[in-house]
């Protein structure tokens, strides 16, 4: 899977959840978010030995090909 689609999902999961109007809400999208860093971190790990970068927002700006070859 792409990681930049990886990266946009955890960060618009992260935006809902901050914009959630209840906690239940709130919590699932947090879960969603959580999850997608999990399958960053997969991800990530089979494509470099560097783990991924914390700033989603500046590595969805990144090629998959930068983010496989860990430029930045």
């Amino acid at each position: 899977m792409d990681l930049n689609y990886l990266y946009y999902r955890q960060q618009i999961e992260t935006s809902m959840a901050a914009a959630s109007r209840t906690a239940a809400a709130r919590k699932v999208h947090s879960e969603l978010a959580n999850e997608y860093e999990k399958r960053i971190g997969k991800a990530a790990a089979h494509k470099t030995d560097r783990p991924p970068k914390a700033n989603s927002t500046m590595a969805v700006a990144m090629t998959a090909r930068e983010v496989e070859d860990g430029q930045s």
